[in-house]
């Protein structure tokens, strides 16, 4: 018997695939990821094998079919820009596929039943496996007891009883369970989504609100939304500042051809980037808004480069000025 897991790396979903395994299932366990949540580095791989045991059979990302959700949830978000349940639905119906193409005969999430108050309440857990056409065949271990049985329970593929019935936010009964397994490096809960961070969604929210309609965003202004602060300077153009050195990194690695890179000119401080239509008409006060995060009282002396290259001069706008664009 094989069955696929979706895993996030927190104790939940770790904790689905082992209570599974341990009743002599081959479990196949997918990570799906996409710009604003999961990881696809190679290390998060190696410590599920090293830590807690657990092979991660495939990584899939899913951010361009992910995208369009920003736009219209068919199910609404979150308190922020989060369209969980629409999210959840899409992983499950890239596991679905998965499922069929290996052979597999269910899916297994670590879902636990009232811990999240938009995704896992009992409607809404029936609502996704009707969505996604798991019907019977989606098994929450961790609530297992708490559910209606599954194919899976009512064919004796896994036993019922010696799955769990846990319900709510504590995680005394994952901690007992994870000692249990012997895991001394305990994961912290699956989460983590970008979207669910207030600022990120202001940030993304003022994206989206200057693309032409429909319009989607590109991977590269989802990327950019990570870092830095981020100022709105006219309807058709923004500014990102670096606010450290490894953000300058990023911000300048992330420049296109249309943009507007500036850099200091002989001292340490922020990197600005222009993105946007016609961006050199805001290149004076973008430079006057970076020598704001300088130190001294200027004037500044910065290098710029994209359709033209230059320097220009400028003195540092005051900070009350410079919130007046600030998204954030």
């Amino acid at each position: 018997m094989k069955a696929v897991a979706l895993i996030s790396g927190g104790l939940d979903s770790l904790l689905a695939v082992k209570l599974v395994e341990e009743q002599g299932v081959e479990v196949l366990p997918l990570h799906m990821v996409t710009s604003f949540t999961g990881r696809k580095d190679p290390a998060f791989v190696r410590d599920m094998e090293r830590l807690y045991g657990l092979r991660v059979h495939r990584v899939v990302d899913l951010t361009r079919e992910f995208l369009p959700l920003l736009l219209d949830p068919p199910h609404g978000f979150g308190k922020n820009m989060n369209p969980c349940i629409d999210c959840k639905i899409l992983f499950l119906r890239r596991a679905k596929e998965i499922m069929e193409e290996e052979g597999a005969s269910f899916v297994i999430t670590g879902e636990v039943m009232g811990q999240r108050p938009m995704s896992q309440r009992s409607p809404i857990l029936r609502l996704i496996e009707k969505e996604t056409g798991l019907e019977g065949l989606l098994l929450r271990p961790l609530s297992a007891r708490l559910l209606p049985p599954t194919i899976p329970e009512r064919e004796g593929w896994v036993d019922r009883e010696r799955l769990e019935a846990i319900q709510g936010r504590s995680r005394k009964r994952q901690l007992e369970l994870a000692k249990k397994y012997g895991w001394d490096k305990i994961p912290s809960p699956a989460g983590g989504c970008l979207l669910t961070d207030p600022g990120y969604s202001k940030r993304l929210k003022d994206l989206l609100d200057h693309l032409p309609p429909g319009e989607l965003p590109s991977l590269r202004d989802v990327k950019l939304l990570k870092v830095g602060r981020h100022f709105r300077l006219s309807p058709g153009v923004k500014l990102v500042v670096g606010r450290r050195e490894g953000e300058n990194t990023v911000v300048k690695s992330l420049a296109t051809a249309r943009d507007i890179l500036l850099e200091p000119k002989g001292f340490p401080g922020p990197t600005g980037l222009l993105i946007g239509e016609e961006p050199q008409v805001e290149l004076a006060r973008a430079a006057s808004l970076l020598g704001r995060y300088c130190k001294g009282l200027g004037p500044f002396t910065f290098l710029y480069r994209g359709g033209s290259v230059g320097e220009i001069q400028v003195s540092p706008l005051p900070p009350e000025e410079v919130d007046k664009w600030l998204i954030i």
